[in-house]
């Protein structure tokens, strides 16, 4: 089996550069242009999208968005109580494993109740230094269709922050207890917790919201270098061309 010719596997590769790089293009184009609004072909390049404040900071009130609040149920069946619910913004989740709760005789499900707050109208913040780098968020769940509130339970809560939140706190009715917390994904912290109520994200850093980076110019810088690449090879392609032509050769 021989192998192609230098010549062509140069062509083949400046090919290969020039199609990776129309891809990136397009992807970037497409989510500006709004063609792929929910899976755009960069989706992960885009830093977290702008935090949605109950009360914005002064440099975010002309360009700030309600934040969402959420009710939806929980189904419990013998397996348990698995399920999840979050906010159509996903900025607060509650994540219920199998175990979570405990499944009364008669009960089918759990109602879940999630509503945003401005955490200043709760209390001050959390003592040591620490900021509020969210809202607050109340959270409420009872069994249905009694009614009745759940009074055992181990749950995850889920906040996403704006900037530089390394802890959520739950409101103990006179101040904030803090709460074993673990960073997972852009902007968000996860805790687990034995009761519902008021909670909220907050550090002790200060920071300010990453920018939104036009989508064309996160992939011109994607793309620079496979332009650069196929430029270089275009180069020495053609060099090769003209040192092997016969007119460049001496008798």
């Amino acid at each position: 089996m021989t192998n192609p010719p230098p010549d062509r596997r140069i062509r083949v590769a400046v090919i290969g550069l020039i199609l990776a790089t129309a891809y990136l293009l397009v992807g970037g184009l497409s989510f500006r242009g709004g063609l792929l609004p929910r899976a755009p072909v960069l989706d992960g390049l885009q830093p977290p999208a702008p935090y949605q404040w109950v009360k914005p900071p002064p440099d975010r009130v002309k360009d700030n968005k309600p934040p969402s609040g959420a009710t939806g149920t929980i189904p419990l069946t013998s397996l348990g109580s698995a399920g999840s619910h979050t906010t159509p913004d996903g900025q607060a989740q509650i994540l219920f494993d199998s175990n979570s709760v405990p499944v009364p005789p008669g009960q089918n499900s759990v109602s879940v109740s999630i509503a945003p707050l401005d955490p200043g109208k709760v209390g001050p913040p959390p003592a040591g230094g620490y900021h509020y780098d969210s809202n607050a968020y109340k959270y409420d769940a009872v069994y249905e269709p009694s009614g009745q509130p759940l009074t055992t339970m181990t749950v995850t809560v889920v906040l996403s922050f704006a900037t530089t939140a390394d802890h959520i706190f739950r409101w103990n009715g006179s101040g904030w207890d803090a709460l074993p917390t673990t960073p997972a994904g852009q902007n968000q912290l996860f805790a687990p917790t034995d009761r519902l109520g008021i909670f909220v994200a907050a550090g002790t850093a200060v920071g300010s919201a990453a920018k939104q980076a036009s989508p064309v110019i996160l992939v011109l810088e994607v793309a620079a270098p496979f332009v650069l690449i196929a430029v270089v090879l275009i180069v020495v392609l053609g060099r090769r061309r003209r040192t092997g032509s016969p007119g460049s050769r001496r008798s």
